[in-house]
């Protein structure tokens, strides 16, 4: 099976053009648990910060208030817990064909059409702000 290539957007509602707020993300299997597929979000977001500064990425918005993120291995592997948290507790949710998942165990088929967002519906002001203070 060939890979798949998937834009991968964070999404704030009223803020239609979040700087930094997709990634792309390359997919081997054409199958990925909720799991896996925050993962490899968090992995994509640290790497555009890593490369472009914090403000070309949304990290900020997937992970708990507060949260601050290194750029170790560890502190990817924090990085990703607490996303896996964020997700559970509602702090963001995951619309996979336009339908919110609940569970990060469960599987998710991908092919070249699928549909992905994160949406951030709570998503502090200030975050967005500085953001788009820091890009300018």
């Amino acid at each position: 099976m060939a890979t798949i290539a998937l834009r991968v957007p964070t999404v704030v509602p009223d803020q239609p053009n979040l700087l930094g707020g997709h990634c792309y993300i390359v997919f081997p299997e054409p199958v990925i648990s909720v799991r896996e597929l925050i993962a490899e979000k968090v992995r994509a977001e640290l790497r555009k910060a890593r490369a472009g500064g914090v403000h070309a990425s949304s990290i900020a918005l997937l992970l708990p208030d507060g949260s601050v993120v290194g750029h170790g291995p560890l502190d990817e592997q924090l990085a990703i817990a607490q996303a896996w948290r964020g997700f559970t507790n509602g702090h963001f949710l995951l619309v996979y064909e336009g339908k919110p998942m609940v569970d990060l165990d469960e599987n998710l088929t991908l092919n070249r059409r699928t549909s992905i967002a994160f949406l951030c519906p709570n998503a502090e002001p200030a975050v967005v702000e500085r953001k788009r203070r820091a890009a300018a």
